[in-house]
């Protein structure tokens, strides 16, 4: 999904996992800890296979988009993800 690049894992652990790798070059703390915020949100609402992992990275500056655009990927990205894990 452009910027973004999603790694699932299914793992013995019974709770879902989710790490989001959002480095220096994606913005500055506000809008990193925005996007992690958004990104839990997404995930908690599609999570339903116990033992999954999903780590996210963000490859660009996310500084630009919006919050309904962030959403929007995320939760693309999550579902096709999910989807292909199982």
């Amino acid at each position: 999904m452009g910027s973004w690049t999603a790694y699932v894992v299914s793992s013995g652990d019974p709770d879902c996992t989710l790490v989001v790798a959002l480095g220096r070059k994606a913005g500055d703390s506000v809008t990193r800890s925005r996007v992690r915020r958004i990104a839990r949100d997404v995930f908690t609402r599609l999570c339903r296979k116990q033992g999954l992992g999903l780590l996210l990275l963000a490859r660009e500056d996310i500084r630009k988009q919006s919050r309904r655009f962030i959403r929007s990927v995320l939760q693309r990205l999550m579902t096709r993800a999910i989807e292909a894990s199982t």
